[in-house]
């Protein structure tokens, strides 16, 4: 006596063994189909006809044979399913299988976002990139392009310095003062002109006005704000004010980027 399970996919019967379902807890795959299932779903037992030959059945008054009751669970013989192939499936392999294709797909997951993260730095930070490796400038101009965006000049306010400024009132006007500045780029590239901020100060040190120019405002016409302050180099400003009775006390001075 043989058993055969059935594929709830496709409705194939295969034949198998007590220690195939027990080596693989149940689980096979189908050789028609290639549905994966639990044998013991649709499990039942087969008889055997060579065993049916063999087999005689015990005499019964009036020369009868008695039939020995057949369970339920049975296929007869007469419906035998032709041999069909089964695999059986290895489920620590199959998990493992699984494993390894969740970890390529983060893998991948993960390299797109440093792609991604890569592209966003390069754009956002396009000029500082050129001043620092001006190799890499056409292929970014070239990017540009497509992008409708332009690489303009670097902005490191950090490596800008205001060498010396001084703050006078004017003899000939009460109301007007005039600040003198002299400005540095300490980068050994070329940056744009940065904003300058006045801040008007009391005895107290508190303030008492503020004011800020761009470099258009303090150029005055000797220089063209797009060409940038050349690398290493000084540029002198002089700023007239009206200050409108404030009478300020102290002042500072900031450079910075809107």
């Amino acid at each position: 006596m043989s058993m055969v399970t059935s594929c709830p996919r496709c409705h194939t019967t295969f034949r198998i063994k007590d220690e195939e379902l027990g080596a693989t807890r149940g689980q096979v795959r189908c050789g028609q189909c290639s549905a994966i299932f639990s044998a013991f779903d649709t499990l039942a037992t087969l008889d055997d006809p060579l065993e049916e030959t063999g087999r005689s059945n015990p005499p019964i008054e009036g020369g009868a044979t008695a039939e020995a009751p057949r369970s339920q669970t049975k296929v007869s013989s007469t419906s035998e399913p032709s041999a069909k192939p089964l695999s059986f499936i290895d489920m620590a392999g199959e998990k493992a299988a699984r494993k390894n294709g969740r970890t390529w797909l983060w893998f991948i997951a993960a390299l797109m976002m440093l792609i991604l993260l890569a592209a966003q730095v390069t754009y956002n930070f396009r000029a500082q990139i050129a001043a620092y490796y001006p190799e890499l400038k056409p292929y970014l101009q070239r990017s540009c392009e497509f992008l409708q965006c332009t690489v303009g000049l670097p902005k490191f306010s950090d490596l800008l310095t205001i060498e010396s400024s001084d703050l006078q009132a004017d003899p000939d006007r009460p109301n007007l003062i005039v600040l003198t500045a002299l400005l540095r780029n300490r980068a050994l590239f070329g940056q744009a002109y940065p904003a300058l901020e006045i801040t008007f100060t009391d005895t107290q040190d508190q303030m008492v006005a503020r004011r800020a120019f761009t470099a258009a405002e303090y150029l005055g016409g000797k220089a063209v704000p797009k060409d940038g302050m050349p690398a290493n180099s000084e540029f002198g400003i002089k700023l007239y004010i009206d200050s409108d009775d404030l009478k300020p006390a102290g002042y500072r001075l900031l450079l910075f980027y809107p």
